[in-house]
């Protein structure tokens, strides 16, 4: 049951020992959502389930909870829903996200601050491929986190169009806008291949014909290979079709000698659309 105060000499009912019972049993009162939601403070004790195809945060706030309080969440929905720190903090030594049937508990370690354990969950085996996260491609570009525990990453774009005419899309990883990419890349409409070294970002497509904004059906994959190794550079391939009839494949590296953490899409200038996304986790 949610988190209650019991006066001296109360008697419960029989539903309110069965919820207790419950509570102890690491259950507690059973909330149902459909769509993003923000912690609020009736939920200590209660257990949150999330039931969406598309992707959803819960979000965490501070003043709301006290050290010792609870919040069981888990994920029945197709979408990813992540965990997300709205004023509090949340400490985790696995991922925020959870994919469908994975769950976890906050526990709340003062009233600003929480840590999340998540539980085992169904995890991919060997070559198997998990969703880690997926959403919308909106507004001047998309932060990927929260990307640890795989030996690969895979990211999928579909249909995605940015606003405005002759516009490239364009990635970054932890969040390192220096000269530290490089990028080879042949496309279907020309003979050549396009080089660029020592480039601010890698480019999906050339500059030669970019996207325009009536497209609205470009597809992207983008495979990142050994990702999270501390001490060799990075390398990525990409294949993007795009203006109905345009496919690019790029052979991209990134120079720096780091894990990545964290993946940034954008469009070379203005805004995304539409579109979606779509990060695999490969084991």
């Amino acid at each position: 049951m949610a988190k209650q105060t019991f006066t001296t000499g109360q008697v419960l009912t029989a539903a309110q020992m069965t919820s207790l019972q419950q509570t102890a049993m690491l259950g507690g009162a059973a909330s149902a959502k459909t769509a993003s939601y923000t912690l609020v403070a009736a939920d200590a004790g209660s257990a949150i389930s999330m039931s969406n195809a598309s992707a959803t945060t819960i979000t965490v706030n501070t003043s709301l909870f006290a050290a010792g309080d609870t919040v069981q969440i888990t994920n029945l929905g197709a979408g990813v829903c992540t965990i997300t720190a709205g004023t509090a903090t949340v400490n985790t030594s696995a991922s925020l996200a959870l994919a469908q049937y994975e769950s976890g508990t906050l526990d709340f370690t003062s009233t600003s601050a929480a840590i999340f354990i998540k539980g085992a969950g169904a995890a991919a085996a060997s070559g198997g491929m998990t969703v880690i996260s997926s959403g919308s491609l909106t507004g001047a570009g998309v932060d990927l986190t929260s990307i640890s525990g795989y030996n690969n990453l895979q990211l999928v774009l579909r249909d995605f169009f940015p606003s405005s005419a002759s516009t490239s899309i364009r990635i970054r990883v932890n969040a390192n806008s220096g000269a530290n990419y490089s990028t080879s890349i042949f496309r279907t409409s020309a003979t050549s291949i396009d080089n660029g070294v020592g480039a601010n970002q890698v480019s999906l497509n050339d500059g030669a014909t970019q996207q325009t904004n009536s497209d609205t059906n470009a597809h992207c994959i983008v495979d990142f290979f050994d990702y999270a190794n501390a001490t060799s550079k990075k390398l990525f391939s990409s294949y993007y079709v795009y203006n109905s009839t345009i496919t690019v494949g790029g052979s991209n590296s990134y120079h720096v000698a780091e894990a990545i953490t964290q993946i940034n899409i954008a469009p070379n200038s203005g805004n995304f659309g539409g579109g979606t996304y779509r990060l695999y986790g490969i084991k």
